[in-house]
């Protein structure tokens, strides 16, 4: 089955495709407005044409047929829907694609597969703070959540210049497989905290979040 996941959420519906298509099967159940062909023409990799057919063809499936819309993107990169039917971001790694919606709020979400790589990354996304966190247990996933966190929250925020270790700062949490943590966005002089969700599925760490008032 190709939704792998569906799930309603306080103010957001969120889905996760399983790619077990090839680009052309999947081309082929997708109803594309005439310039979201004319995007899909313009991309090269065949991994990137089944990720972005995927999170589209989640859309139908998380909203009523009279509100489904195309999908353009915004001077930085941010998906909006045509149709202005609410707030959207995506996401894909490996052999997931994701996509959540929210009518009244903006949102981000980020999906990764969990590898040993991001051991040797770390000092690249965490703050001198974070830096300074210790986890007793599963030290890799809980890098994923800060990192995905942080992804979410960069979506979510749709605006350039943010900087990951600057910017950006999650709060110390004990990883649990499914949980929430809490974020810092800070530019300036605006300071946003917002709440994270996580889930661990199979291996993959998936994090999204709903900004609300």
């Amino acid at each position: 089955m190709p939704v792998y996941l569906k799930k309603n959420l306080r103010h957001a519906r969120l889905g996760i495709w399983e790619i077990t298509e090839t680009s052309g099967e999947l081309y082929r159940m997708a109803r594309l407005s005439s310039h979201e062909k004319a995007f899909y023409a313009r991309l090269k990799s065949d991994t990137r044409k089944k990720h972005w057919l995927s999170y589209r063809l989640l859309l139908p499936k998380l909203l009523p047929a009279h509100a489904v819309s195309g999908i353009s993107y915004d001077n930085f990169g941010k998906p909006l829907l045509d149709n202005g039917a609410g707030h959207i971001s995506v996401a894909h790694s490996g052999k997931f694609a994701t996509l959540i919606i929210s009518e009244h709020y903006p949102t981000g979400i980020d999906i990764e597969k969990i590898q040993n790589k991001i051991l040797s990354l770390s000092h690249k996304f965490l703050s001198d703070k974070e830096q300074e966190y210790r986890f007793p247990t599963a030290v890799k996933e809980s890098l994923f959540v800060i990192w995905c966190a942080k992804e979410a929250l960069y979506k979510q925020q749709g605006q350039s210049g943010l900087q990951f270790r600057k910017h950006l700062e999650i709060e110390p949490f004990a990883y649990t497989g499914n949980g929430r943590v809490k974020g810092h966005v800070r530019q300036g002089e605006t300071h946003r905290v917002m709440e994270l969700f996580y889930e661990t599925i199979e291996d993959y760490l998936l994090v999204y979040t709903v900004e609300r008032p």
